[in-house]
């Protein structure tokens, strides 16, 4: 009868202590999915939607399909297109609360995310005629991929918004189809300086691979 007793103390022991830790890690909410969109986009010509969905813990997946040319400025170059973005996120610093040690939200900390990226879109640009010495307006079409290292932070407010900050750098290519567009081929405005911006990223130059873009995103968490 003692050592049935010392067991069931032992028993009721361990399971409180696995109790405690198994609370300790564990997020206070059981959302695993956000909607986000990209506060400023619209700024920047275009609207951008993304899906977040929780694979394990510390760990997720994003994806973003963007409009491009359906944004709140005037653009010049009358873009239109979409740009696709999608990866998983690495959760390496996981937030908790005072409470206990209670980790806060799965969804919540600062994290790493390699991201694939390609972004399609048409757009005006400048022509010259030598021949006659006019000028006009063409359309001309860019098609680029990118391949991104992003680090950001990314905060659970309420149990239901998110916020997510983040910038990146990576490689990336581009293929610009804009013939006889005005001083083509010259030093002072070429091929490599054509739309820079692929309202994805960002790539400076379209001959040197490399590409870089930051965001803010807000989200609703749902179940």
């Amino acid at each position: 009868m003692k050592n049935f007793l010392l067991s069931f103390l032992m028993l009721t022991m361990f399971m409180q202590s696995y109790s405690q830790n198994s609370e300790t890690q564990s997020p206070q909410s059981d959302k695993t999915r956000i909607i986000k969109t990209d506060f400023f986009a619209p700024l920047t010509g275009n609207l951008t939607f993304g899906y977040e969905q929780m694979l394990m813990n510390s760990m997720t997946i994003e994806g973003s399909i963007g409009i491009i040319g359906a944004g709140f400025i005037q653009d010049n170059l009358h873009p239109a297109g979409i740009f696709i973005k999608a990866g998983p996120k690495f959760f390496f610093s996981p937030d908790y609360t005072f409470d206990g040690l209670h980790r806060a939200n799965y969804l919540q900390g600062a994290y790493f995310n390699p991201e694939i990226v390609y972004s399609g879109f048409a757009f005006d640009y400048e022509t010259y005629n030598s021949s006659n010495g006019t000028f006009g307006t063409a359309r001309g079409s860019n098609n680029s991929f990118a391949l991104m290292l992003n680090f950001g932070k990314q905060w659970v407010l309420a149990k239901i918004i998110a916020i997510d900050l983040y910038a990146g750098v990576g490689y990336g290519g581009s293929a610009v189809n804009a013939p006889d567009a005005y001083g083509y081929g010259n030093s002072s405005y070429n091929e490599s300086e054509i739309v820079p911006y692929k309202y994805s990223h960002l790539q400076p130059d379209n001959q040197i691979p490399i590409a870089v873009q930051a965001g803010f995103k807000i989200g609703v968490l749902i179940k």
